[in-house]
């Protein structure tokens, strides 16, 4: 049997970065608090320094000529082109969660504006309930699916009719019945209730990728002490089990579990919830 090994790291780039993570955090440097705080020598640096300059991540000021990384790196990296936070650190609390081990994979929303959640992160990455595309991308209804029931349940009513009001303009008309006839109302009741959103049972995601079968899911909120990022979710097939048999499996301690620890990380992060005007 042979061994499988990672692959190699690349000694030169890990330099690199150890310079470029020391200005990210510190600012203005000398030469003698690079080499300090990195261990490499002087002329390793200046190299080091030299080549980034020319990429436009570094500049050095003129009256002390001290390092900073360029102000035009933001638009280097792209805002757009980075790891939604909210993915980056629940990662490995999704991977950690029992109901995965069931075989209850999950979705993670994140709030990406007014009335609109978006999946960022899914263990949905193999078998009869991976999508034949990504899901990422996806935003959820915020009537009918769990995610959106979870978070206009604990958003509060003012927050709540805010999401609600942009909503409109992206729900379908068979949608906006539920708000019209008092139909949502009382399954965000329901739903502070039970402590969970459920997928309204004919609801159906339109994305540009294959259907599979016919998911069920419930879904609950992340919340931090700045307030609310998105919510959580677990799926099974609906033709095979039921919400009560699910959560006869304790799943649903398990989702509210999982929830307070990555809100938990967003405190210790410092990242903020969202907010809009």
């Amino acid at each position: 049997m042979t061994k499988t090994t990672e692959p190699k790291q690349i000694r030169a780039l890990e330099r690199g970065l150890s310079v470029v993570e020391h200005l990210s955090n510190f600012g203005l440097s000398t030469l003698a608090d690079l080499r300090h705080a990195t261990g490499l020598t002087n002329a390793t640096l200046l190299r080091i320094l030299s080549t980034l300059q020319a990429r436009g991540w570094v500049r050095r000021n003129i009256v002390q000529g001290h390092y900073e990384l360029a102000h035009s790196l933001g638009n280097v990296l792209g805002a757009s082109a980075r790891a939604h936070p909210l993915a980056e650190f629940a990662a490995p609390i999704l991977l950690d969660m029992r109901t995965r081990q069931l075989g209850f994979p999950s979705d993670l929303c994140a709030l990406v504006g007014l009335g609109q959640l978006e999946i960022v992160e899914s263990t949905r990455v193999r078998g009869p309930m991976a999508p034949g595309r990504s899901g990422l991308g996806i935003r959820p209804s915020m009537i009918r699916s769990a995610h959106g029931r979870a978070f206009l349940a604990y958003a509060g009513t003012k927050l709540g009719k805010l999401h609600l009001d942009v909503a409109r303009k992206s729900e379908s008309k068979e949608n906006l019945l539920w708000l019209e006839d008092g139909r949502l109302e009382e399954e965000l009741e329901r739903t502070k209730k039970q402590r969970y959103g459920i997928r309204d049972d004919d609801y159906f995601v339109q994305h540009a990728f294959d259907p599979g079968p016919d998911l069920a899911a419930m879904a609950v909120p992340i919340r931090s002490n700045s307030g609310l990022h998105g919510t959580l979710s677990i799926l099974w097939f609906r033709d095979e089990t039921n919400a009560k048999e699910v959560l006869e499996m304790d799943s649903l301690e398990d989702l509210h579990t999982a929830a307070a620890r990555i809100g938990a990380a967003m405190d210790r992060k410092g990242i903020q919830a969202p907010t809009f005007s």
